[in-house]
């Protein structure tokens, strides 16, 4: 329930907000850019803070138990940024300051709550290393087929009711939105504390009773969390080193793309004589697409693993963006269209299936080396590698919007149409940077090692070193 409540509102900022900044607000380009960059350094202190009270939070009671305030709050951050006051757009010259700091400060907001809330939830399900591969991936799918008709229907609704002339009517569905998705996240906490409560679903052969003890309960971790200590062990791991250098550069193009779009739909499609119902329903389509192709993405994952599904989907950003580059141009719709669905399904599609896996897969590696070194009383990690990822891969989120800043210049954005100046650059951030980046990210990605065969091991290993560390020494013969 929570998890779907987060998907709501994620889907609604991402769809609308660079259209509300840039063309309902009229926010200049170069603002906008500069503003990216204060958000980028805001964010990544603000996620690495939140990753360590998280695991600060599993020390002395319960993850869990943040979920219903943390979720009302992220409700409410969520809001901010499609209301502002009354600015008079009209005068040339006028400073945009007070644009800006709301720019910064409502982004910073819905940001720094959706990672803490991101990370609250993964961390919960990635600490469990009692989980079998199996499980975890059985478990999470079945989240993302509630996700798909929830998504779906808040997009189309945001679609039909968005003007860029008058936004009265999208800010009443922004605010019922935000009510009704904080009365889920209250029941999702009611449902996490009420006594007695237990969960038994057939297909995912999970259970969860008061009695049952948890891999976030069982053990109470003794010492202190020492940021710098924990940034230099993670760091000291290779397959982090591995994931960070694809990861970063993943999170910038999909973050890109997501955030533009929108616009790359109205200037690259509609503007070429695509009618607006069409351009609606791809709009409203392919977050759903996305959660169907993530589900039928644990086939291959647990067939192959989601080490060789992550290479492969670099190779078909790369086949398809080179393709693009070379056959393509900016009034060839129908390429674009294509290359919109197939690159935002599939990259989105693998990286919601693969993150919490691989996530799980690095906690367990240095649970497994805690373990063996006999250090049973180091904190859990799970909330800090996940700050740890936000901390090296959320300046990138940056680049490419600085980029687009630079190169449009001062295009106007809230003209009825674009020029073709206009949408050749957009059409070159649309292909370029998934083929640059994927080169990049299959090489890093080949020095990434772990793989279900040796997950397997390591958990076994570190059932046996729990047990053996638990067992009183009057009871070894």
């Amino acid at each position: 329930i929570a998890g779907v409540g987060s998907a709501l509102l994620s889907t609604i900022y991402g769809l609308f907000y660079v259209d509300v900044f840039l063309r309902v607000y009229e926010l200049p380009l170069t603002t906008y850019a500069t503003g990216n960059l204060l958000f980028s350094v805001i964010n990544t202190a603000n996620a690495l803070a939140g990753a360590w009270l998280v695991d600060w939070m599993a020390i002395h009671s319960s993850r869990a138990d943040a979920i219903g305030l943390s979720g009302c709050v992220f409700a409410l951050c969520f809001i901010t940024p499609f209301f502002r006051w009354n600015i008079d757009t009209s005068v040339e010259d006028r400073s945009h300051f007070w644009e800006g700091t709301h720019f910064v400060s409502t982004t910073s907001l819905y940001d720094t709550m959706y990672s803490f809330f991101a990370i609250l939830l993964g961390s919960v399900v990635t600490d469990d290393h009692t989980m079998s591969d199996r499980d975890r991936v059985r478990f999470m799918a079945s989240g993302k087929v509630v996700n798909l008709l929830a998504t779906f229907g808040v997009a189309r609704i945001g679609l039909e009711v968005f003007e860029t002339e008058n936004i009265s009517k999208f800010r009443v569905f922004v605010l019922v939105i935000s009510a009704l998705v904080c009365l889920m996240f209250i029941v999702a906490q009611f449902m996490v504390k009420r006594p007695g409560i237990g969960f038994h679903w057939k297909t995912l052969g999970y259970r969860r009773k008061k009695s049952d003890k948890t891999a976030d309960s069982c053990h109470r971790k003794q010492k202190k969390l020492k940021l710098q200590r924990i940034i230099a062990e993670l760091w000291s791991l290779e397959n982090f080193r591995a994931w960070i250098g694809m990861e970063m550069l993943l999170e910038c193009q999909s973050n890109f793309v997501g955030s533009f779009l929108k616009t790359f739909i109205d200037r690259l499609v509609f503007d070429t004589g695509v009618s607006r119902d069409t351009c609606d329903w791809i709009l409203s389509l392919i977050r759903p697409l996305r959660d169907v192709a993530g589900i039928l993405c644990y086939i291959p994952i647990r067939r192959r693993g989601y080490r060789n599904v992550y290479t492969a989907m670099f190779i078909l950003n790369f086949m398809i963006s080179g393709a693009c580059l070379l056959f393509g141009s900016p009034s060839s719709t129908t390429m674009i269209i294509s290359f919109l669905v197939v690159h935002s399904v599939a990259t989105g599609a693998v990286q919601s299936a693969g993150f919490h896996l691989a996530m799980s897969d690095m906690v367990l590696e240095m649970k497994t080396k805690h373990a063996s070194e006999q250090r049973f009383d180091e904190p859990s990690l799970a909330g800090m590698f996940m700050g740890a990822n936000a901390l090296l891969c959320k300046p990138m989120d940056a680049l490419l919007p600085f980029v687009a800043a630079s190169f449009l210049g001062e295009k106007d954005f809230s003209a009825a149409a674009s020029s073709d100046e206009t949408r050749l650059v957009l059409f070159r951030l649309l292909v370029v940077p998934p083929l640059v980046f994927s080169t990049i990210q299959i090489w890093s990605w080949s020095r990434y090692s772990l793989h279900p065969e040796r997950t397997k091991v390591m958990r076994e290993k570190l059932d046996r070193l729990h047990n053996s560390h638990n067992t009183p020494e009057e009871d070894v013969p």
